[in-house]
Formats: structure tokens, C-alpha cells, sequence
């Protein structure tokens, strides 16, 4: 299968793009735990707080605490069952999933997502697709977060391209914008068919193979 003269490479948003994220059934679960309101428990996670959180400023302990006392309850909820609500918030994309691995039988393929040491864990030990790419660009270990031009930096040095040799595809306008600024071709995802259609516009030799 013929690899594209100008595409050499790709990095993949995760949530939102290869996995589905939902917390709505796990904050409704936490409220009920502290007999506090979803409301409340959503602006106990302030969006300062997620971003200490998700660039690793604080652990997920520290996280585990702070958000238990900006709900002031009187009451508790255990650390190990927190962790595991919070971490029950992703969902796999299986049609995104299965495009990826063909994905990567042609072109090397790397992560590069916002994302916490809780939901790390957790692709870890559940996320196939962790152990097949090439590797990852994580916010909570490298200390930024999208879209901030750092962790794009960071992300093209895992590789031996040119910024522009690589598409980035994320759900976020925001984070495409960000790369393209920084000569990487881009893809916004919205859903599976607008991404292969893009895709076809940039690899139409790999879809040529596909038949």
C-alpha cells in the first residue's frame, strides 16, 4: 500500500475523538454520595482546578481532596470509589477504534490528549489501543495542556517529521487551530464519516488500498 509523498505521520486526540467522554452519570453519583447537587459538584471542579489537575500540578489525591472540600458536605465519599467514578466516564468509540489500527498497519501513529493520572490508569490497563501506537504526549506529564504551543512542540519531537509531514486530528477547534499555527495539517473532528472524508482529501493512497 503506497504511504502519501506529504503525510507521514498522524496524532490522535482521545476524548472526543476515540472514546466518548460522559461524566454526567458519575457527578450525579458523587452528589448523591456528599447529598450535595450536581451543580454543586460541577463548580467544585472549577475549570482552575481541572487545569492544575490535568498539567499535573496537583495528583489525584490532591484532586480527590480539593474537590470534596469546595462541595462543603459534611459528608464523605472513599478515595478508591472517587477514583474509579471518575474514572467510569470514558467510553470507547469502537468504528474509531477499528479505523485506527488499519490506520496504523501504513502510517506511525501517536496520542496526544488533556488528560489526568486517573484516566491514565485506567487506558492503561483497559485501552488496547495504548499498547499498539507508536507512543503519547500527555498534558499531566508534560505540564501543559492544548492549546498551549508546548505540548505540540513536545509532541514533534517524538517524532523525526516535519510539523507539516504530520496531521493532528481533536474534536476542538481551539486545539486544531493551535497545531495548524504551528505548520501541522489538521483535521476538526466532528464525527467518523467527516473524518474519513477529510482523510480521504489527505491520504487517498491508503484508502485506494483499503478497495
Amino acid at each position: 500500500m503506497a504511504i502519501s509523498a506529504t503525510i507521514k505521520g498522524f496524532f490522535f486526540d482521545i476524548g472526543g475523538v476515540l472514546v466518548r467522554v460522559d461524566a454526567s452519570e458519575s457527578i450525579q453519583k458523587i452528589a448523591d454520595i456528599l447529598e450535595v447537587t450536581t451543580l454543586q459538584v460541577r463548580q467544585a471542579m472549577s475549570p482552575s482546578l481541572l487545569t492544575e489537575y490535568e498539567t499535573g500540578k496537583v495528583s489525584g489525591n490532591e484532586f480527590y481532596h480539593h474537590l470534596l472540600r469546595n462541595c462543603h458536605s459534611a459528608k464523605s465519599i472513599d478515595f478508591e470509589f472517587f477514583k474509579y467514578l471518575w474514572q467510569d466516564v470514558l467510553f470507547p468509540k469502537e468504528a474509531e477504534i477499528a479505523f485506527l489500527k488499519k490506520l496504523m498497519q501504513v502510517y506511525p501513529v501517536w496520542l496526544l490528549s488533556n488528560t489526568n493520572d486517573f484516566h491514565y490508569d485506567l487506558m492503561v490497563q483497559n485501552f488496547e489501543i495504548l499498547k499498539l501506537v507508536q507512543g503519547g504526549v500527555y498534558s499531566f506529564i508534560e505540564g501543559f495542556m492544548k492549546p498551549a504551543p508546548e505540548i505540540y512542540l513536545a509532541a514533534l519531537a517524538k517524532t523525526s517529521f516535519k510539523s507539516e509531514e504530520i496531521v493532528f486530528i481533536d474534536d476542538l477547534e481551539i486545539n486544531v487551530q493551535a497545531a495548524r499555527d504551528l505548520g501541522f495539517q489538521t483535521i476538526c473532528y466532528t464525527d467518523y464519516d467527516q473524518m474519513l472524508n477529510e482523510l480521504q482529501d489527505l491520504i487517498p493512497d491508503f484508502f485506494e488500498g483499503l478497495g
